[in-house]
């Protein structure tokens, strides 16, 4: 058996067989696969530019290992244990070559995201396993041009939006109409990341992942179904000593919480929006390995 790279507190705890689960007699075979988390994009508000040129900044930090796919996993195994508890699950790690990794780095948007899903279609296609199983339940990164909730737009994948600018409050005075900054009611619901209280701010660091679950036919890899999930949480201290908000969710705190995000994420994909307890790290059933 071979460990799985990624971070060592997660790689510890997953490991992969050489061979996927034989199928009960009777019994659905669902093969499980997360392939997100290869970057994270940073994108960050300035002010109007005056031109042309969109007001964001963005870059991507490309992510080492698997351990936001492993808790993507995590969350979608347990997910689909829940609502089909009789069906066997064979849990798939997959990483593109690099030459493929090559393309992806030089594609973005949507036409990076179907780049990923033929590679991934490509790859499943002469594996053997793929005759025992039923269907294949994949997540992969889902680009959206438009806003969504107060986030930005042209975002995928997983990301931090970072909202720096306070919204504009109109008051009148004697001397006239005025605009100030300030956070009102009418801002969005964000949650202060040391106590966890919720408030109304409208700035912040907000966590994101936007992928789809596609449903695909394992003996014929057509896609039967695809249903999107975007998911943040609005981060903002009020008893922040720094005037940046995106200081106020310090580097291994934004960590922490996209992992949370992950998993809660994922499962929610399948299960629907209730009430999801992050678990503490643990060994996921038998895996096979989907090696490149």
């Amino acid at each position: 058996m071979n460990k799985i790279p990624g971070k060592a507190m997660l790689a510890s705890l997953f490991f992969i067989c050489t061979s996927a689960m034989a199928q009960a007699p009777g019994k659905p075979v669902i093969a499980l696969l997360a392939a997100v988390g290869d970057q994270i994009s940073i994108s960050r508000q300035k002010s109007g530019t005056g031109s042309h040129l969109e007001p964001v900044d963005r870059g991507v930090l490309p992510i080492a290992g698997q351990a936001l796919n492993l808790t993507l996993l995590r969350g979608l195994d347990r997910a689909i244990e829940s609502v089909e508890p009789d069906a066997e699950r064979v849990l798939l790690v997959w990483e593109p070559d690099a030459a493929m990794r090559q393309k992806l780095a030089d594609s973005w948007g949507a036409k990076r995201d179907a780049m990923l899903l033929q590679a991934l279609i490509d790859h499943l296609r002469p594996m053997p396993d793929r005759q025992q199983w039923t269907r294949i339940e994949a997540l992969l990164p889902k680009y959206v041009s438009f806003e969504r909730k107060g986030m930005g737009t042209k975002l995928g994948g997983i990301g931090v939006y970072v909202q720096p600018l306070a919204s504009m409050s109109i008051q009148f005075l004697d001397s006239g109409i005025t605009q100030l900054p300030g956070d009102t009611p009418g801002a969005d619901r964000t949650i202060n990341p040391r106590t966890g209280e919720t408030g109304n701010a409208s700035t912040y660091v907000a966590p994101y992942l936007y992928f789809e679950r596609i449903t695909i036919d394992a003996a014929s890899l057509t896609v039967l179904s695809r249903k999107p999930q975007f998911d943040n949480v609005k981060y903002h201290d009020p008893d922040s000593q720094s005037a940046d908000v995106g200081r106020h969710l310090p580097g291994d705190m934004l960590a922490e919480k996209l992992l949370e995000l992950a998993e809660k994420s994922a499962y929610q994909s399948v299960a629907g929006k209730i009430d999801v307890q992050v678990t503490a790290p643990r060994p996921l059933p038998a895996a096979s390995a989907a090696r490149p």
